[in-house]
């Protein structure tokens, strides 16, 4: 092996350098820390921010002048509109990026296509849309990426990287092309789990499968049911219970909680489009020319209370400013306070949780626990917009626990959405033959 190879390696190896060389092809250290290198490469095909200068990144679909920030990155591949991919970078200097895609199979495995079969032009992109941030007290680079449209169905990751160098990443995201080839019929209800009834949710489907010829539903059919658009908490490879042939259906009505959810509670919000007046949940605001700080509302558990329904973004967010309604380059980032009061002290770490932490526990969002215990203090540095959130408890080795401090209901809305690969004999990919969304409780 190379000797100078080795003396870029230091003895704190650091996630980048394992991404270097994983994309150099270093096997050998795969092999002395296999571990370590399977969790890199789950972190690059998954939704992450690898520098944290980045900040504020927003992946959807464009419909012409119809924008929604809260529709999911899902898109028809035969009626393909486009999606864009927003960031911001701290600072003012701009820097050179680049981006490319890579097609993945339903697990979020890269598949074996060449590029060149995948999408229409060369697969390395730059990023030539940019903007300084304009009337802000932190100053920051604002990205734009309208991402060009592919030819086959299935899921993608868009890598976007520093200098044209593909080991120098900075963000991850995925999105999903489908096509329409298979009916979805989808059944919410309550869950039949007499114990979880009033908690959960169940969600039921068929796929008729029509004109393809499914011997072996194990193999060729994989199906991904999610809630709120989440890649966190997703069912993957559900099987069919049965396999209705004369009716060419699969039908997924399943009896031991395979497909049930726990229905949380609607998201806690804030509005801070606004930094001139007080936005919902929002005590008090400040500023100077130099910065902006807002003060969340004191909060407490809602667990084992009566719910409160009211409209919600699921766990997202937008971007805004009221006053000059240009709030990619013009919305300032703002020192944001949360606090959590308790009635005991907490068993484990607390974070603020939603989309706006990429559904992953980050250390800018944990809560402190001041002198007693029981009153949790955080901070965190969020540009304008309205946001959704919720407070979830981490210990190590273990799922962030969503309900301890939020309880979860069957009443509460939530926003599902099913994907169905299939992959024929000889095929070489998952194609993406079906989607379908539902809202469960519908309140808009």
């Amino acid at each position: 092996m190379n000797i100078s190879l080795f003396k870029k390696l230091k003895i704190n190896l650091k996630c980048r350098t394992f991404l270097r060389l994983i994309s150099l092809g270093a096997v050998f250290l795969c092999f002395s820390n296999l571990s370590l290198c399977q969790d890199t490469e789950k972190v690059l095909f998954s939704d992450h921010i690898f520098d944290p200068n980045i900040k504020t990144v927003l992946l959807y679909p464009v419909n012409g002048e119809n924008v929604n920030l809260l529709d999911f990155p899902v898109l028809y591949l035969q009626k393909y509109e486009s999606l864009k991919l927003d960031f911001d970078e701290m600072g003012d200097q701009y820097k050179n990026y680049n981006y490319k895609l890579i097609h993945c199979n339903h697990d979020w495995k890269q598949s074996i296509l060449n590029d060149f079969e995948f999408v229409q032009d060369f697969n390395e992109f730059s990023v030539d849309n940019y903007e300084l941030s304009n009337n802000t007290r932190t100053s920051y680079i604002h990205y734009s990426i309208t991402i060009p449209k592919v030819k086959v169905s299935g899921n993608y990751i868009i890598k976007v990287y520093r200098n044209m160098d593909q080991n120098d990443v900075v963000l991850t995201r995925r999105f999903v092309i489908y096509d329409s080839n298979v009916t979805i019929n989808i059944e919410p209800k309550f869950s039949l789990d007499p114990a979880r009834r009033f908690s959960h949710q169940q969600i039921d489907f068929t796929v008729n499968y029509g004109r393809y010829q499914i011997f072996n539903p194990k193999e060729m059919v994989k199906v991904v049911l999610r809630q709120n658009g989440r890649w966190d908490n997703a069912y993957y490879n559900l099987q069919p219970m049965f396999l209705r042939e004369e009716d060419r259906l699969l039908d997924y009505h399943f009896y031991n909680n395979e497909n049930i959810f726990p229905g949380l509670n609607e998201y806690r919000g804030f509005d801070l489009r606004s930094i001139r007046f007080g936005g919902q949940n929002v005590t008090n605001t400040t500023f100077n020319n130099l910065r902006a700080e807002a003060y969340i509302m004191p909060e407490q558990s809602r667990n084992f209370k009566n719910l409160s329904q009211w409209i919600d973004l699921n766990g997202r967010f937008v971007i805004e400013n009221f006053e000059t309604r240009r709030g990619n380059v013009e919305a300032d980032y703002i020192d944001t306070y949360f606090t959590l009061n308790l009635d005991s002290p907490p068993d484990g770490d607390v974070y603020v949780f939603g989309l706006l932490t990429d559904w992953e526990i980050k250390p800018d969002f944990k809560m402190v626990p001041e002198a007693n215990g029981k009153k949790l203090k955080g901070h965190a540095k969020i540009k304008q917009g309205f946001y959704n959130y919720s407070y979830v408890l981490v210990n190590p080795g273990m799922k962030p626990d969503e309900i301890i401090y939020e309880g979860s209901y069957m009443q509460t809305e939530n926003r599902y959405d099913i994907i169905v690969y299939f992959r024929p004999i000889g095929a070489r990919y998952d194609h993406v033959v079906g989607y379908k969304e539902i809202d469960y409780n519908k309140l808009r």
